[in-house]
């Protein structure tokens, strides 16, 4: 059952202790049934969404997916975002210009064609686009990422 809307309920019957009770009898019932649509409508479709015990949304009141006109902006007043799990970057090419004309310092990209031709994560310094490349491939589950470098050097005396 969905939220009742563009309900008007009088209340000129109920507005003064003058008034004959007999009167308010039927704009009772109409509150009453418009109640009981609003107490249906918990949970469901066009209805009202109810909180659980702990005065929070049930996960599966909430979308799996969000489709907004224009940015999305989260700001949480801790100022962290947290993502516990993976975050997925859609995969763009470096001659993507919707994605790469208007950025912003601390934009990230996951580039499939940035490094030289080969897939790279991009960040926005403010100025330019910087590569971050993507080296050592990751291990089994409970492997040690690990990675070596050479130092060379000479002297000339």
């Amino acid at each position: 059952m969905t939220f009742p809307t563009g309900l008007q309920i009088s209340t000129a019957n109920l507005d003064s202790p003058d008034r004959d009770p007999s009167l308010a009898r039927a704009d009772l019932l109409s509150l009453t049934q418009a109640f009981n649509q609003v107490t249906a409508s918990a949970n469901a479709a066009s209805g009202v969404v109810v909180l659980n015990a702990s005065g929070k949304l049930a996960v599966s009141q909430l979308p799996t997916s969000l489709n907004v006109s224009g940015d999305l902006t989260l700001n949480p007043s801790t100022k962290i975002v947290n993502i516990r799990d993976v975050l997925r970057l859609q995969a763009r090419f470096v001659d993507d210009n919707a994605a790469l004309t208007t950025p912003v310092a601390g934009d990230i990209i996951y580039l499939v064609d940035g490094d030289a031709g080969q897939p790279c994560l991009s960040v926005y310094d403010g100025a330019n686009w910087r590569v971050v490349r993507l080296a050592t491939t990751v291990g089994a589950v409970g492997a040690t990422l690990t990675s070596t470098s050479e130092l060379s050097a000479t002297a000339d005396v």
